[in-house]
């Protein structure tokens, strides 16, 4: 037998390889069954092949295995192939038979038609005339089994999409121009508050879906789309439905155009985007609420920021005055009393003159600390490790004689304002410094480390520490967790409260954590790029918020 492929009716070449495809061959005869059956498994290596000796065994056989293709004889004893055919006929309207017969009778051919066979070869056979036949009904078989297939993955493609846009709530719509008639997904039905199906869509049902205001938009978008000029690309409308409830939906529409420019149809959909209006509606409403509550706390802020600042006046002004006008007469008692005065004149004397001068030392460090809160940032890329060591060399300079160990970690640069940033530098180490003052081995340590992507700046000790219950006492003015006599310090205690301060204005934080005997770490953050104003002192201008 010849190698080359066979051929379909139309010349298409039919693949030899085809699988899953059966034929049974009904022939009484045992010799000549078996001699096309062999010749079928050599043509047709692939075709899996059953075959029966009469009619009724034939029938029986379809019935187990329901091959695609019947190739029977017609006269044949038991039950004979036109009684066989028409029982297999009614098991499966769609089945392929081929009669083989050496009957001419026009009854025999009359009734093979009336049951559905089609296909028949004479006998005595000429097996390129059947398998010519044969190959004819496999292409059929095989091209069924295609748009099945296609048809299959075009349903499963539709289920999918269906189930797509009832999960994502967004419709879909067609709309032929020429004839106004229209196309609905069943999700569009839904959204509309329909069952899908329960009208017939056009385009006048189409417009009264939406509320009677927002009609005009959709014909507007429709005629942009038949233009293709559409200066937007959607639109949002609201959906009126039978319950009387209302959606809100994002129309789409696209034209399609045939080959040759004529308008054909326009494509769109219909995104149900209700609850996400809804919530942007919510966050607006809460938008405008905190932004109401901002600008009421910031007006009552500023205006205890401005009592304060007529306080500070008075401080600085009303009050210094009779202070100094007190030190003056301490310093003419002294001098009166001299050396035959009262005994303890003189003693008096010097008392009143030094608490006047702590009265002095608060109110300037009273005004200083309010500057900080006021003053505008002068922001720059400042070194914090070269400022640390200028401090730890001053305060070195200053107490020659202590042996202090400082570890300052390298290259440490931030954006900020250096001034005030080397102002709380050097409280935090003449904090360290002075609470080292008692420990044999005093270590003072600055440097950086990142905790969740956020640098954290420290300046650690090895002193004397600080129990943590107190440490909400450390970061207020004026307030101190040691005795003045258990350290040799004579501030105002607002060191770690100008920190506090001048980290704030950076946008930061400061923190400590400490044990007692054990030293202590101050730590603190910056924000990366801080804002330059000060929100207290809006209208000012810069000099005035730097004085």
């Amino acid at each position: 037998m010849p190698d080359e492929p066979a051929r379909g009716s139309e010349g298409i070449p039919l693949p030899r390889e085809v699988g899953g495809i059966a034929l049974l061959y009904v022939e009484d005869e045992a010799d000549a069954r078996v001699m096309v059956a062999k010749m079928l498994s050599m043509n047709y290596p692939h075709l899996t092949i059953y075959h029966a000796d009469n009619g009724a065994s034939g029938l029986e056989l379809y019935r187990q295995r329901r091959p695609d293709i019947v190739m029977t004889d017609i006269n044949m004893p038991v039950m004979d192939g036109i009684r066989m055919s028409r029982e297999i006929k009614s098991l499966n309207p769609e089945v392929h038979i081929i009669a083989v017969t050496a009957h001419s009778d026009t009854s025999y051919l009359l009734n093979a038609i009336e049951i559905g066979v089609h296909n028949y070869v004479l006998k005595p056979l000429n097996y390129q005339e059947l398998f010519g036949v044969i190959d004819k009904v496999l292409e059929q078989v095989t091209l069924k089994r295609l748009v099945g297939e296609q048809n299959q993955r075009i349903l499963e493609s539709e289920k999918q999409l269906a189930g797509s846009q009832r999960i994502a709530h967004l419709g879909s719509w067609e709309w032929h121009v020429d004839c106004g008639t229209m196309k609905w997904s069943d999700e569009l039905y839904r959204i509309c508050g329909l069952d899908p199906g329960s009208l017939t869509p056009d385009y006048q049902r189409f417009l009264e879906l939406f509320s009677v205001e927002d009609r005009p938009v959709i014909e507007g978008l429709m005629h942009d789309a038949l233009k293709g000029e559409a200066e937007e690309d959607h639109r949002f409308c609201r959906v009126l439905r039978p319950d009387d409830s209302r959606r809100i939906v994002r129309v789409e529409a696209d034209l399609l155009t045939e080959d040759r420019g004529q308008k054909a149809t326009v494509i769109g959909t219909c995104h149900d985007v209700t609850e996400l209006k809804e919530a942007e509606e919510q966050v607006r409403l809460l938008t405008e609420d905190l932004e109401r509550r901002v600008i009421q706390r910031t007006s009552l802020l500023q205006a205890t920021v401005s009592e304060l600042e007529s306080f500070s006046y008075f401080v600085s002004h009303d009050l210094r005055a009779p202070v100094a006008r007190l030190e003056g007469y301490c310093k003419a008692l002294l001098e009166d009393c001299g050396a035959e005065g009262h005994g303890n004149c003189q003693q008096y004397a010097e008392r009143a003159e030094h608490v006047a001068q702590q009265i002095k030392q608060i109110i300037d460090a009273f005004n200083s600390l309010t500057h900080y809160a006021r003053c505008a940032l002068a922001l720059g890329e400042t070194d914090l490790s070269s400022m640390v060591r200028e401090v730890a060399q001053e305060l070195q300079q200053g107490e020659p004689q202590r042996r202090v160990e400082v570890l300052v970690a390298p290259g440490i640069r931030v954006r900020g304002d250096a001034e005030l940033l080397r102002t709380a530098l050097s409280e935090l180490l003449k904090n360290a410094w002075k609470f080292t003052s008692t420990t044999e081995y005093a270590r003072i340590e600055f440097g950086r480390r990142v905790q969740e992507g956020a640098s954290i700046y420290y300046v650690k000790d090895n002193g004397a520490g600080f129990n943590m219950k107190y440490v909400d006492k450390l970061f207020k003015p004026f307030q101190t967790i040691h005795t003045p006599g258990e350290f040799d310090w004579s501030g105002t205690g607002i060191g770690l409260a100008k920190v506090h301060s001048i980290i704030l204005r950076h946008g930061g934080r400061v923190w400590a954590e400490g044990e007692v005997g054990y030293g202590a770490t101050f730590s603190f953050t910056l924000e990366p790029n801080p804002e330059t104003g000060s929100y207290l002192t809006e209208g000012l201008s810069s000099q005035e918020q730097r004085g």
